[in-house]
């Protein structure tokens, strides 16, 4: 998470819960699935609402402007164990010790 006084980025999050206040359409993003919209590593959380539009509403020829957005945070912990993980899994050969 922020530091305090520091606002939240997109490269803090895993994935973001966005729904629409209107119609109550909802749907959960990747980072990197906003990138059509703009969004960067860099983009502070509370820009994002006023970027993304609902589409089903612009569909119906409302604005699709009242966006609720939550934001699931990276655990560091759990960042450490996926890394760890990811390192264990993989086949790293031995050399033998060679005797003088």
């Amino acid at each position: 998470m922020a530091l305090p006084g520091k606002e939240a980025t997109i490269a803090e999050v895993v994935s973001i819960a966005v729904e629409c206040i209107d119609c109550g359409r909802n749907r959960w993003w990747k980072p990197a699935e906003l990138k059509r919209f703009g969004v960067t590593a860099q983009t502070p959380l509370a820009a994002l609402s006023g970027r993304l539009r609902c589409s089903a509403c612009r569909a119906d020829g409302l604005p699709g402007a009242a966006i609720s957005i939550q934001a699931a945070f990276i655990d560091e912990q759990q960042q450490r164990r996926a890394e760890a993980r990811m390192l264990s899994e993989r086949e790293i050969p031995l050399e033998r010790s060679r005797r003088a």
